[in-house]
């Protein structure tokens, strides 16, 4: 690791089928260490970086619920802040993220989905990331 600790931009969250007819939210956080082109093999500074993210599906109820988007958005959150993974406020406030920012086929995101994402940032007092463009496809 570079740097004294690792730090995240926010958290990444996908919508999909968890089993038995239901759907429900993932979410992960990505953190990096402060390394940035700047290994040092000699010294043995090696830039790392890593992935944390909810084992299954996170469902509640038969819809794109809130909640469940919640839970599974606090539980990475927490545990990366328990393992001393910041969510530092530097060029840009730290944000919820849709996975592929709506546009992954393989991961297609529930109607309302750019107004869930938004109301969880700011619960957690981050910045909202997308526009709400209405009605959505």
């Amino acid at each position: 690791m570079i740097g004294e600790g690792y730090w995240a931009t926010g958290v990444t969250v996908r919508y999909g089928y968890s089993g038995m007819d239901l759907y429900g939210w993932a979410a992960q956080v990505d953190f990096y260490d402060n390394g940035f082109c700047d290994d040092d093999t000699d010294a043995g500074a090696v830039s790392t970086q890593g992935t944390l993210k909810t084992r299954y599906f996170v469902r509640e109820g038969d819809g794109a619920d809130a909640g469940a988007l919640a839970t599974a958005i606090d539980a990475v959150k927490q545990d990366a802040e328990r393992l001393g993974i910041s969510f530092p406020d530097r060029a840009a406030p730290p944000t919820v993220y849709y996975e592929g920012d709506g546009e992954d086929e393989e991961w297609p995101p529930p109607l309302g989905w750019r107004g869930m994402v938004n109301e969880q940032a700011q619960r957690l007092g981050w910045r909202p990331m997308y526009r709400d463009e209405g009605a959505e496809a």
